[in-house]
């Protein structure tokens, strides 16, 4: 089984000596992009993996791929679409939507079980997950985020409903 690729940027042109290349990434991926180790570059149609060895901004942001070491061999990559896998972004998908959990804020959180728990206040980025920040009860809870605990999403109501850990709420 192969892992589902999403679009999220495309390579440039060469830059300097070394085999690198610039890029450009949708601000929405820009997150995940950093963290993955391996990117998908489609070369004569197909999406083929190479591991990141470096990335660094200097106005443009600058990729260096692993055994990619001239000008020459960047050259072939040029021009082409940038891919991460689907388990290295963190989304949402609901309905075919895609909703970054930043966008989360001021939406209702709801438990399965529970019912409504609050509005979420903030979403803060860590480095293995999101955690959305809810006053419940008197009191501020961090909920983790991760799209295999999504019930239900709806934009227009902006309410969310998580099928939350039991015992969650009450550490």
């Amino acid at each position: 089984m192969t892992d589902k690729l999403i679009g999220v940027g495309f390579t440039k042109k060469t830059h300097g000596a070394q085999g690198e290349l610039k890029i450009t990434v949708k601000d929405e991926y820009l997150d995940d992009f950093v963290k993955a180790d391996v990117v998908f570059i489609n070369v004569q149609g197909k999406p083929l993996p190479f591991f990141i060895e470096n990335l660094r901004d200097a106005g443009d942001i600058i990729l260096k791929i692993e055994e990619v070491d001239s000008p020459a061999e960047a050259k072939n990559l040029t021009s082409k679409e940038l891919f991460l896998r689907e388990k290295d972004i963190k989304i949402i998908k609901q309905a075919g939507k895609v909703l970054t959990f930043e966008l989360l804020v001021g939406y209702e959180l709801f438990d399965e079980q529970t019912g409504s728990i609050g509005k979420i206040v903030e979403v803060e980025v860590m480095p293995q997950q999101h955690l959305a920040i809810v006053e419940y009860q008197g009191r501020e809870v961090f909920i983790p985020l991760h799209p295999q605990m999504v019930v239900d999403l709806d934009e227009k109501a902006k309410k969310i409903v998580l099928r939350l850990p039991e015992g969650l709420l009450e550490l």
